[in-house]
Order: C-alpha cells, then sequence, then structure tokens
C-alpha cells in the first residue's frame, strides 16, 4: 500500500490559498442574504445570535469540504485564512455597498411605516370628527338660534 503524497510546492500552495480566498465570497453573500433578513424582518436577539452561529458553521463545513476536495483531505491554516481573507475583501468591497443599500432599505422601511401611521391618524381623526363632532355641532347652531 503506497501513502500519497501530503506536501504541496510553493506553486500549489498558492493556488490553493487563492482558491480558499474566492470561497470567502459565497460566505459574504450569506452574510449579506442574513443582513437583509435583519434588515426587513426585525428580530429577537437569539435569532441573531443562532444566525452567526449557522453563519460560522457554514464557514467550517465549506473550508473543510474546500480541503477535502482540493488539498488532499489536509486542512492547512492557509485555507482558513484565505477564506476569511476572501471574506474580508468582499465585506470592504461589496459588502460596504450592500450595507448601504440596507442601510436606505431600513431607512425607508421607517419612513414608509411612520407615512402610514400619520396617513391613518388623519383618516382616524377625520372619521371620528364626523361623529364625534356632531353635537358640538348642534349645541352650537342651538345657541346660535337661541341668541337671535
Amino acid at each position: 500500500m503506497e501513502i500519497p503524497e501530503q506536501f504541496f510546492t510553493v506553486y500549489q500552495e498558492t493556488w490553493l490559498f487563492l482558491g480558499s480566498c474566492l470561497l470567502g465570497v459565497p460566505l459574504g453573500i450569506l452574510w449579506d442574504a442574513m443582513r437583509l433578513l435583519r434588515c426587513l424582518l426585525p428580530h429577537h436577539s437569539v435569532a441573531v445570535f443562532l444566525e452567526d452561529v449557522l453563519l460560522v458553521f457554514a464557514a467550517a463545513v465549506a473550508v473543510q469540504c474546500y480541503a477535502i476536495v482540493f488539498a488532499r483531505s489536509a486542512l492547512r491554516y492557509y485555507d482558513a485564512l484565505g477564506c476569511a481573507c476572501g471574506f474580508a475583501i468582499y465585506c470592504c468591497t461589496v459588502g460596504a455597498v450592500t450595507g448601504r443599500i440596507l442601510h436606505r432599505i431600513r431607512h425607508g422601511r421607517t419612513a414608509l411605516a411612520h407615512q402610514m401611521k400619520h396617513m391613518c391618524c388623519l383618516i382616524w381623526k377625520k372619521i371620528a370628527g364626523v361623529f364625534v363632532r356632531c353635537p358640538e355641532k348642534r349645541r352650537k347652531r342651538c345657541k346660535m338660534s337661541k341668541n337671535a
């Protein structure tokens, strides 16, 4: 039985590192998807914690699968480091832009909710004014007719 060689050349290690950097991009996209979910549906901090745990678990599984497929089943430190670097580069470039977009969505959602609340209050005041002010108007008319 022959044991497969576990050593890589510098050239191969460089390509494995760059490939693991590219692995950070889908994790950044997953992170942005979770941020969008948090923006559209605000929820309790326990749910946010569970989402973050799910993201870390997905990153660990992705790095391990990458090592199994491309690195002859040997997980090396530069696989995880490359994934973290790719994730950081994604967050500093595309993630910054999506962060601004998500901030506008969140601000627009709260502004829309405020406008809807204001509109409902105005409609309610008009409807309530029809029923509540009727006796007041009648009293004023009665006082005017008595004074005349």
